[in-house]
């Protein structure tokens, strides 16, 4: 590897020939940069989004927390499905205070008494049912906590790796922006060129070298952001490296039945939107939410008469021993449970109507999905590879610049146009990345709205072998 701002000197002293062939190594140097990706530092190691989301999913707090809220559910059902405990009893009639006697001494009498409680039994089926149907909703509230999980470690997946796409990008466009301004410095010590023109390089360099620190300051962020789903790693977030992805990502296979209407417009067959729907945690929560509530109205029903029991005892008097037997059961005269089974019931209608909100929002979030996804992926495919044979979206970027520095060293177009030129290059670049970007981000939220698990079906839905950047 030369050193160009050496080379360059030497040859401006040895003349304005040799100049302008340097040139053209500075335009080769320049479109080989923008192909050449910038080294990895040996004690960073490349993440790639499986490790990501297996971090995320397997040692987060909020998906132990939600695990947690599983255990609880069982626990609860455990309870909903015990009888009461039996209540024991022994009574003594006819004996004397401690340290007196009777005037009349009477026959001693005792009673020893067994109560169990009938109302565990009457109720517990209606329990155990509400109680079946929350341990089903805490579970697919915890399926939903890991999709959500695994839709944020995602997106600051992607965004980091975009943001080490920006500062490829910005390290490029400040080194060839340096010799440039090294290539003007010679010109004008030799009086071949005007101060103006390396003033003003000078503040296109600075410009950049400003806009890369906030690329930097930027990728520290989504590093930090990162780190939080990868636990309490031994690595710095310093040395968080992704893999980035030069490619889009395919769409699912269900997007394979979607249909075009005459109209132009795309439509998710029912039967799709149906699966999904009932795929989605959210939606399978809430159904048992409401299966819950309305085992809740039979549990107050089966209140209605409380304290119910039955009593089964021996009683002993004057030696002879003799069995005891009774039920006791409270008349429902001044509260016959009205208010609790019309709570009840009001909460019965309350999660069907979060089930219907729920639903309703699937199926549009479903098809928004779909149709985001839809158009990024045509987009970028097209950015990729270009109908008619022309080159794609990259090379014309890199070729437009390499024009414009030929231009420029046969002193055809002024500098002004070679740092246009250079900066569309940079901002071709990361509008192409920030596309991918999106569109990687979109299929994660396709296969969320379809109710898919994104820990096995999002990373086989990448494209060729990542490269890291």
């Amino acid at each position: 590897m030369f050193d160009l701002r050496s080379t360059l000197l030497a040859a401006a002293r040895r003349g304005k020939t040799l100049v302008r062939a340097l040139l053209v190594m500075l335009a080769a140097h320049a479109a080989s940069a923008g192909a050449q990706a910038v080294p990895v530092a040996p004690y960073a190691s490349v993440l790639s989004l499986h490790d990501v989301l297996d971090s995320a999913l397997a040692r987060h707090p909020l998906a132990e927390a939600a695990r947690a809220r599983v255990r609880a559910a069982h626990g609860m059902r455990i309870s909903a499905g015990a009888l009461g405990n039996p209540v024991l009893s022994y009574d003594v009639e006819n004996a004397p205070f401690p340290r007196s006697t009777l005037r009349s001494p009477m026959d001693r009498e005792t009673m020893t008494t067994a109560t169990l409680p009938l109302e565990s039994i009457t109720q517990r089926f209606p329990r155990a049912r509400r109680a079946d149907a929350q341990v089903r909703a805490a579970e697919a509230d915890a399926r939903g906590v890991g999709q959500q999980l695994a839709l944020d470690a995602s997106r600051a997946f992607f965004q980091t790796a975009l943001a080490q796409v920006r500062i490829e990008i910005a390290r490029d466009l400040t080194t060839w922006l340096d010799s440039v301004v090294t290539y003007n410095r010679v010109r004008v010590e030799e009086g071949i060129a005007a101060e103006a023109d390396l003033i003003r390089a000078e503040l296109e360099r600075d410009r950049a070298e400003a806009q890369l620190t906030m690329h930097e300051a930027e990728r520290a962020r989504m590093r930090a952001e990162l780190a939080a789903f990868l636990g309490d790693a031994e690595s710095p977030v310093s040395h968080i490296v992704v893999a980035v992805d030069d490619v889009p990502m395919r769409l699912p296979s269900f997007a394979d039945s979607v249909v075009e209407r005459t109209d132009g417009m795309y439509v998710v067959p029912s039967s799709v939107v149906r699966t999904g729907v009932d795929r989605r945690p959210d939606v399978r929560a809430a159904r048992e939410r409401l299966e819950a509530a309305g085992s809740g109205i039979s549990v107050e029903r089966f209140s209605i008469v409380r304290e119910l029991g039955a009593t089964l005892g021996t009683k002993r008097t004057a030696g002879t021993t003799s069995m005891m037997a009774g039920l006791s059961m409270p008349l429902p005269l001044f509260d016959p449970n009205r208010g609790e089974i019309a709570r009840a019931s009001a909460e019965r209608d309350a999660a069907a109507f979060e089930l219907a909100a729920r639903e309703r929002t699937a199926r549009a979030e479903l098809a928004g999905a779909y149709e985001a996804a839809r158009l990024l992926t045509e987009r970028a495919s097209l950015l990729i590879r270009t109908p008619n044979g022309r080159p794609s979206f990259l090379a014309r970027a890199d070729e437009a610049r390499r024009i414009a520095l030929g231009a420029y060293r046969e002193g055809a177009v002024p500098l002004l146009q070679v740092i246009d030129a250079a900066r569309a290059w940079g901002e071709a670049r990361l509008a192409f990345y920030e596309t991918l970007a999106a569109q990687h981000e979109s299929v994660a939220l396709l296969l969320v709205a379809h109710g898919d698990d994104l820990f096995t079906t999002l990373p086989a839905l990448r494209g060729a072998q990542p490269t890291s950047r």
